[in-house]
């Protein structure tokens, strides 16, 4: 397929520029530069939301593999097939859920377990990319870039931004890609393209004068006025700027009158058994929730979130096990609000992290950066399954060991996960270098099978 390039805006670059004189109304998201939906690619209503470990999450803690004698006896304190004081860290009482064969689940995972129980997960192990890194900066910019060498082999832009700027309903639509509390990541840099970045969907408005806050309605009102009716400036930068201001308010707009009809599940502390938890990562599920409200509108195809605790180098049995029931929870919540308003089919969730951890434990009873790792994805449409991968067992013998082969080795590309879903559940028809330009990535021919 040839690769197919957008046309520039004329104005882009005024626009930027232009953003500084759009200080006076302070928008909180990234600055739209046209409101109008077009009608984009792929399958309508199909979605696909990023969840990101942030600071590498332990899969072999998560995915157990709890037959392979290594992995008990080089986590000799926080291995999860022993109980505590007996060779390992499975606290008393706890059971690990049943995966295939002797693979488990951390046992935190229960809500994950029967997803898995109703074949709509599918978990992919050593995932990672070729020559991995064992920095958390190199490999979160190679996670977020799409290519193992942005000087080299990037353009500037993250995957999610040559996503945008390439597929999203029109060339400057902020709301085919969405990014839910995690903020100006270098994944959304693109070219003409401005995904949309807000943390919930109350503060996704015009900031208030906080010398003033008491005047914030009179102060919307004349702004919103004076756009309405004076002239539209016909020079540089007054025609920008105006543009600029008349725009955020426009998409303020349009993203709160898109939520108006968001049912609201509730709060599982309010004794809701199907509410989102108060985590954080529950309060970006839930703003996901509230924002696919609006997709008829929106055409959103990709929200990314995530959250972070993940570089557990001590103590990691406790720490660990916090971070598995807050992913549990907030999976929970969203995949059973997904299924009561008839959304679990268009959805595929992909929960990734940004290496996994070394296969023996530390002397602080954590483990250091990894490699390889285990990555879940879910869904209505996907197809459940436990991809090992060739080599697991014979690569945890004792012989293979030792350093080097310290870690759980690269597998499956990150990158390949992504290419399935956007075009086998996203709908989206795409070849490898219009989203990872990177002559070193060799995509799987056949696909994975995920959906």
């Amino acid at each position: 397929m040839t690769k197919r390039r957008r046309s520039r805006v004329s104005r882009r670059s005024l626009l930027k520029g232009a953003a500084l004189g759009a200080a006076a109304v302070a928008v909180n998201p990234i600055l739209a530069t046209r409101s109008v939906l077009g009608a984009g690619e792929g399958i309508p209503g199909r979605f696909m939301v990023v969840v990101n470990m942030l600071g590498g999450c332990d899969g072999l803690n998560m995915v157990v593999p709890t037959h392979l004698s290594p992995y008990v006896d080089r986590r000799a304190a926080i291995n999860l097939v022993n109980e505590v004081g007996s060779g390992g860290g499975l606290p008393v009482g706890e059971v690990l859920p049943d995966l295939d064969g002797d693979w488990k689940l951390h046992y935190s995972l229960g809500a994950i377990k029967s997803i898995w129980d109703d074949n709509d997960l599918h978990i992919v192990n050593r995932v990672s990319y070729p020559t991995p890194n064992q920095s958390h900066f190199t490999s979160q910019d190679i996670y977020s870039f799409g290519v193992r060498n942005n000087t080299q082999n990037g353009d500037g832009r993250g995957w999610l931004g040559r996503f945008a700027d390439e597929f999203c309903a029109d060339p400057v639509e902020p709301l085919g890609v969405i990014s839910v509390g995690l903020g100006r990541r270098v994944d959304f840099n693109s070219d003409v393209t401005q995904p949309m970045i807000l943390r919930d969907v109350p503060g996704f408005t015009v900031d208030a004068d906080n010398n003033f806050p008491g005047n914030q309605a009179h102060r919307l009102s004349t702004v919103r006025g004076m756009l309405d009716a004076d002239p539209i400036p016909t020079v540089e930068p007054r025609l920008s700027i105006f543009n600029t201001n008349q725009l955020a308010y426009d998409l303020v707009d349009r993203v709160q009158d898109g939520v108006s009809e968001w049912v609201d599940p509730g709060d599982l502390s309010a004794g809701n058994p199907n509410g989102y938890p108060d985590t954080t990562l529950g309060r970006y599920m839930r703003t996901v929730s509230q924002l696919l409200s609006g997709q008829a509108t929106f055409g959103t195809k990709v929200f990314y979130t995530g959250f972070g605790g993940f570089d557990n180098h001590s103590n990691q049995i406790v720490r660990h096990a916090s971070l598995m029931d807050q992913l549990n929870g907030a999976i929970r919540a969203f995949s059973t609000d997904m299924k009561n308003i008839n959304k679990w089919n268009d959805c595929v969730i992909v929960v990734i992290s940004e290496f996994g951890r070394r296969i023996f434990e530390n002397g602080s009873f954590g483990t250091d950066h990894g490699h390889g790792n285990a990555f879940f994805v879910m869904g209505g449409r996907v197809k459940g399954r436990l991809d090992v991968g060739s080599g697991m067992t014979a690569m945890m013998s004792e012989a293979n060991l030792q350093p080097p082969n310290s870690t759980v080795p690269f597998g499956i590309d990150f990158r390949d996960i992504y290419l399935d879903v956007i075009g086998d559940h996203l709908g989206v028809t795409t070849n490898s270098t219009q989203l990872f330009p990177d002559p070193d990535f060799q995509p799987d021919p056949s696909g994975l099978g995920l959906v």
